[in-house]
């Protein structure tokens, strides 16, 4: 098949409008979702902070199909929720800061797309047993993966995580007390 000089000029125009794209789209994602849960903030923030009981309301081990495991001294900074696929690690969360009994911030790596993920969870109380958590999510994305992330639906997909997240965190933390997957919560965890 002969090049012509119009399909010559079309690769150059998808080129150009790609690198344009790339270049023109935000490389930052951020978005804050709260839900109100009635426990009191001390047992919302235990119940995030420490990653054993996190790891038993987080949407992720289940809807990704990863194991998890505990890494450093749970509930401190520093404390790790390691993630594995078919026994190979492949990334890992991170407590980075703790303030204590109002907000756990969290730092996520993986082997994926140059990013730099960042979680905090604020607990905002309106009475003794009713608290206000407030996810916020923070990443910046390398380019180009701020389109190719944005095209698969990465980051969409990553909001409804963490909204399913907030549901999971609820469901641990209130009557009945179940995980994500609808078991009884150990009532000595």
């Amino acid at each position: 098949m002969p090049v012509t000089v119009a399909s010559i000029v079309l690769l150059v125009t998808l080129v150009i409008a790609l690198a344009l794209l790339i270049w023109r789209m935000p490389t930052k994602v951020s978005y804050t979702e709260a839900l109100i849960i009635d426990a009191a903030p001390e047992k919302l923030y235990d119940n995030t902070r420490l990653q054993a009981r996190l790891m038993e309301w987080s949407a992720w081990p289940s809807e990704t199909g990863a194991t998890c495991s505990c890494e450093n001294r749970d509930g401190e900074v520093g404390a790790r929720t390691v993630f594995f696929s078919k026994g190979k690690r492949f990334g890992h969360q991170e407590v980075t800061r703790l303030i204590d009994g109002r907000a756990v911030e969290l730092a996520l790596f993986s082997k994926g797309p140059p990013q730099k993920p960042r979680l905090r969870f604020d607990f905002v109380p309106l009475s003794a047993n009713r608290t206000e958590v407030r996810l916020s999510f923070e990443n910046t994305l390398s380019r180009p993966f701020n389109v190719i992330l944005r095209v698969a639906g990465v980051v969409r997909w990553t909001r409804k995580m963490h909204l399913k997240d907030l549901q999971g965190l609820k469901r641990y933390s209130e009557p009945p007390f179940l995980t994500y997957v609808g078991n009884p919560v150990n009532p000595t965890a």
